[in-house]
């Protein structure tokens, strides 16, 4: 999830408003305007922007590109840290990898620098490739790595060329305490999954669990950060994805009785964003890499294997606690016209 955020989301990834500058190709008055302030507010004219994040995971595998293209604008002025930096946003979230695209509309609304709010719609595609999209009749089915490997030749229950319809709210709540940043990122996702009939559940390996038709999952992203080097925000990023399952997404009532958010899982480690540099408005801007890694508390496939392997299972489904859970991106902005003060 990326955030923002990477967390499903990054979230130092999450494109901010730069400070004021000068309009990219205008001459300033004089040359002291061509010196960005970072510690300005940000523009208040139109800006039409894309900004983009592309990453590769590992435990689980993944290769996607996140963009955010639309129109920005300032809702009012302030000099105050706490209302600085604030602004809306209407525009599309595209999303292209390997195994699926997909196309969002929807907005973002930041009325004051401590608070973040986006929702948007999407309709995602997936080609049939790579093993996704793989669904299953039951919440309580085996969605380990092996598993899915197994199924991706299976003539039966082969990976489906499937559409999903997901919608998202994600609040975002951000202080900085000195050198300290707190962020904490909640998001509530809606799915509806076009997929073979008699299946009520999908596996999304971006939310690592699996999915429930017509149903909800919640998730957060909660981090504490070092901020005090120029660029840097390095610390520690503590995830939890929470899939919430109805009756009719188990085989019977017995099953869904039994279910003990097994398909929850959470994650511990490493959060790290460096941005090269930025320069306020311009085609090219703010170029940051972000590191993730970090470590399973619990998860079904992830954190060790049982004491008793349950049924239909095998030791092969499980992986060692010890092994990370790994994410390298990049990320940056682009402003597509010139911005005025």
């Amino acid at each position: 999830m990326l955030v923002a955020v990477v967390s499903t989301s990054v979230a130092f990834a999450q494109p901010t408003p730069p400070a004021e500058g000068p309009p990219p190709g205008e001459r300033a008055s004089a040359p002291a305007a061509h010196v960005f302030d970072p510690d300005a507010p940000p523009p208040g004219g139109w800006r039409l922007m894309v900004s983009d994040l592309s990453l590769l995971r590992v435990n689980p595998i993944g290769l996607e590109t996140r963009a955010r293209f639309g129109l920005q604008k300032r809702l009012y002025y302030s000099e105050k840290a706490v209302t600085k930096t604030n602004f809306a946003f209407a525009g599309m979230f595209p999303r292209l990898n390997p195994a699926s695209a997909s196309v969002g509309l929807g907005g973002e609304l930041q009325p004051a620098s401590v608070f973040n709010v986006r929702a948007f719609g999407e309709v995602q595609q997936y080609f049939g490739t790579f093993g996704y999209l793989q669904s299953f009749g039951s919440a309580g089915a085996n969605y380990s790595d092996h598993r899915l490997d197994q199924l991706r030749d299976d003539p039966v229950q082969k990976p489906q060329a499937a559409r999903i319809f997901h919608a998202s709210i994600q609040p975002l709540v951000q202080l900085k305490l000195g050198k300290v940043a707190l962020r904490a990122l909640f998001q509530l996702d809606y799915w509806n999954l076009d997929v073979r009939s008699g299946d009520t559940t999908a596996y999304e390996p971006t939310f690592d669990t699996l999915l429930p038709d017509r149903g909800w999952t919640v998730s957060t992203d909660t981090d504490v950060l070092y901020t005090g080097k120029k660029g840097l925000a390095i610390g520690l990023r503590h995830t939890f994805v929470k899939p919430l399952y109805k009756a009719r997404h188990f085989a019977d009532q017995a099953a869904f009785d039994a279910y003990d958010d097994d398909n929850s899982h959470q994650r511990l480690g490493l959060f790290a964003a460096y941005t090269l540099r930025d320069t306020g408005p311009s085609r090219f801007n703010k170029p940051t890499l972000i590191l993730i890694m970090s470590w399973y508390l619990s998860h079904k496939y992830r954190a060790g294997e049982p004491g008793t392997l349950p049924l239909d299972h095998t030791s092969d489904d499980y992986r060692s606690r010890a092994i990370p859970y790994v994410l390298a991106g990049f990320a940056f902005e682009s402003d597509l016209m010139c911005v005025r003060p």
